[in-house]
């Protein structure tokens, strides 16, 4: 589901970020031109060296896919649930053509939010930056362990690339939002757009 909702082709270079054992990577070298996949923790990243020797189109890489300098068209994630608003955050900032990630439900739910009462900053930075749109959900069996909560895969077609200070100037703005604007509304009577142009000059 996942491979196939990336729409990869020999044209693309893929970053994934938590290659575990790397039984989702093998797959991703087999459809993408090359692969650069990273692995934080030490055990699953020698599992998947292992697994993955004479993959000629992958790095692999020990440490923080954040931090990888290399440019990428797809992305693909299974992060910690923890991780995830670091990711949207991150990947808003970056180029890329699009994203498949897998997101706690509640959290797939707060980045396709529309009622400005409920919506947070990750809300309106995701709508401003991608096209969104729910490719499917892993069953809790899938995983080990087994999660008490529910997966959503996600695909993110980019639509523009936002810069840091905006990102930042928008969670400063939301921190803020039972305060008035300048003109007398909150942030609840401003249209998404209205927000993130705020956001933008900072």
């Amino acid at each position: 589901m996942v491979v196939d909702a990336a729409r990869l082709g020999p044209d693309d270079t893929v970053l994934e970020v938590g290659a575990g054992d790397g039984a989702l990577t093998s797959l991703l070298c087999g459809r993408a031109g090359s692969v650069v996949a990273a692995e934080a923790d030490a055990r699953l990243y020698a599992e998947a060296r292992a697994r993955l020797a004479g993959r000629g189109n992958l790095t692999l890489v020990l440490g923080d896919g954040f931090a990888v300098p290399r440019g990428f068209t797809a992305f693909v994630s299974n992060l910690p649930y923890s991780q995830s608003r670091r990711a949207i955050e991150w990947l808003a900032r970056k180029e890329f053509d699009r994203a498949v990630v897998s997101v706690q439900e509640e959290f797939a739910g707060k980045l396709l939010e529309e009622d400005p009462r409920r919506r947070r900053a990750v809300s309106v930075l995701a709508a401003h930056a991608f096209r969104i749109s729910r490719v499917g959900a892993i069953e809790r069996s899938e995983f080990e362990p087994e999660p008490r909560v529910d997966t959503a895969v996600l695909l993110l077609e980019k639509r523009r690339a936002v810069p840091h200070a905006a990102v930042r100037a928008l969670n400063l703005m939301f921190s803020r939002r039972r305060k008035a604007m300048w003109d007398g509304r909150r942030l609840e009577d401003l249209g998404a757009g209205e927000v993130m142009e705020i956001a933008s000059r900072g």
